[in-house]
């Protein structure tokens, strides 16, 4: 773990959340080029790549429907108009049925654009209504403030929705897990970056983390003689074989890992939030798994933050961050404490201390 000054580069050096979903506080003082979160189910460490995808976004209502729909509050059916999906906006909010309407914010520290979000008014002279409060005379109105431009982020009232003002330009920002990726999310991530400079590193990050020494990959159709067509395959040209094998034959985790590389090249210059890091990853390959995040996402310009349950992830990520002195990675501990969450940094000596005596640092 780096001990070195923060990297003032980052995207995000620091960030603070107030009243968002589950969290009423949360400071974390230093971030990295990759950020680990280790931490207690239910803690809120997802909510925390939650709030750095509503920032990324600047509040911008699709990311916002999205982050509801992905944590069960927004769903789309028959009744939805126009691509439109029925969310719960009110449990962007904590304490949403009881107390004084709150404003969510999170941002990157005082010197930077901070993200406001506040259910709005109909009444401009009032405060805005309690963002638990329902019915026709409490239409869902989100007013989101990102750097001081104000814009109206989603209106629902008689089925309508508009814009009060265009939207701050979002960064890249995308996410992955805690599911494995499917077949469709790598031939997506891949089209987007095929015959571009992005696809070598892409191989050459995926040979960071597997035993055969793959040269070349490539979506292909399967040969059929039916007329139908069937979904492409990620195959690879491994040394020593005359046949190219299928991606997946070299095991999930080199899938798992080859989807996080080219989600690294999709995320250039911007954020790849991972939630549950470990899923489909061998405990004997998490150090090369991590020491391959690191030296990509240092090399692509992105901010890597990814959140974890495994006892090996957290040794595999010391590991890793420790071998690249240039590269900062840094691990916090989200706990409560009574009703307060802290985040609690983990330095190298002290992870070292907790690898060798098994200190419980999860």
């Amino acid at each position: 773990m780096s001990e070195q000054t923060p990297d003032q580069n980052l995207h995000l050096p620091s960030l603070v959340i107030k009243n968002f979903r589950g969290i009423d506080e949360l400071t974390i003082p230093r971030l990295g080029r990759a950020t680990l979160l280790a931490g207690k189910n239910g803690v809120g460490k997802t909510t925390v790549l939650d709030a750095v995808r509503v920032w990324a976004g600047r509040g911008q209502r699709s990311v916002i429907d999205e982050v509801l729909r992905t944590r069960g509050d927004a769903f789309a059916d028959d009744a939805t108009v126009h691509g439109r999906v029925a969310a719960d906006y009110a449990s962007l909010f904590t304490n949403r049925l009881h107390g004084s309407p709150k404003v969510i914010s999170i941002s990157p520290g005082p010197e930077h654009a901070t993200l406001y979000v506040r259910r709005r008014s109909q009444d401009k002279t009032s405060d805005p209504p309690d963002p638990g409060a329902t019915g026709a005379g409490n239409p869902v109105a989100l007013e989101a403030n990102f750097g001081g431009g104000l814009f109206l982020t989603v209106e629902v009232i008689a089925e309508s929705s508009r814009m009060l003002a265009p939207h701050k330009a979002e960064a890249v920002c995308n996410a992955l897990g805690p599911n494995a990726p499917t077949d469709q999310t790598v031939e997506e991530y891949w089209n987007e970056i095929a015959l571009s400079y992005y696809e070598d590193r892409a191989v050459e990050a995926l040979n960071l983390v597997t035993s055969s020494q793959v040269e070349r990959v490539a979506m292909v159709s399967p040969a059929t003689t039916d007329g139908v067509a069937y979904r492409r395959r990620m195959m690879a040209k491994v040394s020593g074989k005359e046949y190219p094998l299928p991606l997946r034959s070299l095991g999930d985790g080199a899938l798992r890992c080859f989807a996080v590389a080219l989600a690294l090249a999709k995320s250039s210059d911007g954020f790849l939030l991972i939630d549950e890091a470990e899923n489909g990853i061998h405990h004997s390959i998490r150090a090369k798994f991590w020491n391959m995040v690191l030296q990509t996402a240092e090399r692509n310009n992105v901010q890597v933050i990814a959140t974890t349950h495994s006892w090996d992830c957290v040794v595999g990520f010391a590991k890793a961050a420790n071998q690249l002195e240039n590269v900062e990675g840094v691990l916090y501990r989200i706990q409560r404490n009574g009703e307060r969450l802290r985040a609690v940094e983990y330095r190298e000596t002290e992870l070292a201390n907790a690898a060798k005596h098994r200190i419980e640092v999860r």
